[in-house]
């Protein structure tokens, strides 16, 4: 019997290297966008002051200020100074606009390859309202940023300003509070809040809309006099690094001191 099979043709011929390397680039895309991201839990410890004080019936100077460690006060995070001018538009509305100075060192499991200064204004607007026994408040605020890495000059400790980029970003606070129950503290209601906060880049090369980081938070409040308080909490920050495909989870203790002039 006549055998009836025949041999393709192209049987044992190798794929053209030009096949090969266009399969492996329709390939590859898809492996590294697979590939998960790397999260690192730390611990931080951030401590911060924030003064309200008016000039007038309607406008008031506000400053705040946050000196921000890891490992729960041992090593160096970020120092930030934000000073700004509050004007009161109505009852529970409030627009504001400022700069700050902030100042970054490498830290952490995923620290930067240099430490960076940053300058930058902001504008905002805050809502306050009550329900029931709870007060919420909302904040907006844009942000425009020059940030800068310090660079280390070849043979020498001292370090100059790399190059500058430009960034905008968007950031929502809202905010939840209310006495707890009848526990007071040199006669005055102490308070527990809960808050968490977006913020998302605008624009840049790609001109996305990310969100880069999540501070979600609670803690009590302590009166100390009728116009300053001591808040204590919890922060449990989400920093993502897109470039690197690695996130931080930082377990941070929150410990802030108020002046309100009013």
């Amino acid at each position: 019997m006549p055998n009836r099979y025949r041999p393709s043709r192209h049987a044992g011929r190798r794929l053209p290297l030009s096949m090969l390397a266009g399969l492996a680039l329709t390939v590859m895309p898809g492996v590294v966008g697979a590939q998960p991201w790397v999260t690192r839990q730390q611990d931080a410890m951030w401590t911060g002051v924030f003064i309200d004080e008016p000039v007038s019936k309607r406008t008031a100077l506000w400053f705040d200020g946050s000196w921000r460690r890891m490992d729960f006060g041992d090593r160096p995070q970020q120092l930030l100074l934000r000073p700004g001018v509050q004007f009161t538009l109505a009852p529970g509305v409030r627009v504001a606009a400022g700069y700050a100075y902030i100042a970054t060192a490498p830290y952490g499991n995923l620290p930067a390859a240099n430490a960076t200064r940053e300058q930058r204004t902001w504008q905002q607007l805050t809502l306050t309202h009550k329900g029931g026994p709870v007060t919420f408040s909302h904040r907006y605020r844009l942000e425009q940023r020059w940030v800068h890495p310090l660079l280390t000059v070849a043979g020498s400790d001292e370090r100059d300003a790399g190059p500058t980029t430009y960034q905008n970003r968007l950031r929502y606070m809202p905010r939840a509070q209310a006495n707890l129950g009848s526990l007071t503290f040199r006669a005055r209601p102490v308070i527990g809040f809960v808050w968490d906060e977006l913020l998302m880049p605008l624009g840049g090369p790609a001109q996305t809309f990310t969100v880069g980081q999540n501070r979600a938070t609670a803690g009590i409040g302590i009166p100390l006099s009728a116009r300053t308080r001591a808040e204590v909490g919890y922060m449990n920050l989400y920093n993502a690094f897109a470039a690197r495909r690695a996130n931080e989870i930082n377990h941070t203790v929150w410990m802030s001191w108020h002046w309100t002039g009013r």
